[in-house]
């Protein structure tokens, strides 16, 4: 597994303010994000909401924006609409200490790295920044609707059951402490107090 750097956030063409998700594009061209709030939250469980996002953002190559949400808001941000995709989840000010929390999820597939990031001065960081898809073995990967390359769900959808490639993949490269590969613990929480978390795609 490789070793992970702290993300560098350069957001000056970003307008931060209030509680919301610092989101950065690494790629060379344009990206779309869409942002999915979940239907139901329970105690350590939540109902998915995979037909209606809001907002999707555009960001533009190598650039950062800031997408302010209501502290309402626990769900997830991912690389546009469809699936398989890597899922940054979060939520903007949790019940126990009103500060904002976050993972790297890769239950639904990936589709690139991504890190998610305190911004609060904490130095709180998790995920993964290396490609992990393109030298995938063929029995991990399933291609999206529009073609583009990733790897499969470790849990299972309306597509199938888990993929066990994938899973082995996921833990050779990632490993659960950085992101979920197939749920229950061990992934590293980031917290962030100001309710505003740094998410990056790679």
């Amino acid at each position: 597994m490789q070793s992970i750097e702290p993300p560098q956030h350069d957001i000056s063409s970003a307008q931060v303010g209030g509680p919301g998700i610092i989101l950065r594009n690494h790629r060379t061209e344009p990206q779309t994000h869409a942002f999915y709030n979940n239907y139901w939250n329970g105690n350590g469980t939540a109902g998915a909401n995979f037909d209606k996002p809001d907002p999707i953002i555009t960001v533009s190559a190598n650039d950062s924006v800031f997408v302010p949400l209501p502290e309402s808001f626990k769900g997830r941000v991912q690389r546009d609409t469809l699936l398989p995709a890597t899922w940054a989840e979060f939520q903007i000010s949790a019940d126990n200490d009103g500060a904002a929390h976050g993972d790297i999820s890769l239950q639904q597939g990936c589709d690139g790295a991504a890190t998610i990031a305190s911004t609060d001065g904490s130095g709180r960081f998790n995920g993964f920044q290396h490609d992990i898809v393109g030298g995938a073995p063929e029995a991990a990967v399933r291609y999206k609707p529009d073609g583009t390359r990733a790897l499969d769900t470790t849990v299972g959808n309306w597509n199938g059951g888990p993929n066990l490639a994938a899973i082995e993949w996921e833990n050779e490269q990632v490993g659960q402490r950085r992101a979920y590969i197939v749920g229950g613990s061990g992934t590293d929480d980031v917290a962030s107090a100001n309710k505003c978390l740094a998410v990056d795609f790679y």
